[in-house]
């Protein structure tokens, strides 16, 4: 699947967010239309900024994590004419503008994710098969 960079900004709070093109063609003139969002958050970005952020050392975020920390959200269509890709994939992207921009632009986003992300992987450590 190739990806094309569509938008690349560097938000408020420290992540970057880039928009990709991921469509792929499906049978005869028709295509699956996919808008791609990647935001990347630094580590380094995730220092407690308060004293109520319960955040382990960056060194070990980094060890369970890795380093960026990658959000991925992906909005598609089937079986779009390729006519009428450009305006599908527009469309998609007003949606993910309207609905998914404010909720990653939010100061405290980055951390709450990173926090997801740990309790997450603390739960499925855990976990009794």
């Amino acid at each position: 699947m190739e990806e094309t960079l569509i938008e690349k900004q560097v938000l408020d709070n420290q992540a970057v967010l880039e928009i990709f093109d991921t469509s792929v063609p499906q049978i005869g003139d028709r295509i699956r239309v996919i808008l791609c969002a990647r935001l990347s958050i630094s580590i380094n970005s995730l220092c407690p900024k308060k004293d109520g952020d319960d955040l382990p050392p960056a060194e070990e975020i980094k060890n369970r994590l890795g380093d960026p920390l990658v959000w991925e959200h992906t909005r598609q269509r089937r079986f779009i004419d390729q006519q009428e890709k450009s305006e599908v994939f527009e469309s998609l992207r007003a949606d993910f503008d309207k609905n998914m921009r404010p909720y990653l632009l939010h100061p405290d986003f980055p951390v709450k994710y990173a926090k997801k992300r740990l309790k997450d992987q603390d739960k499925a450590a855990n976990r009794f098969y």
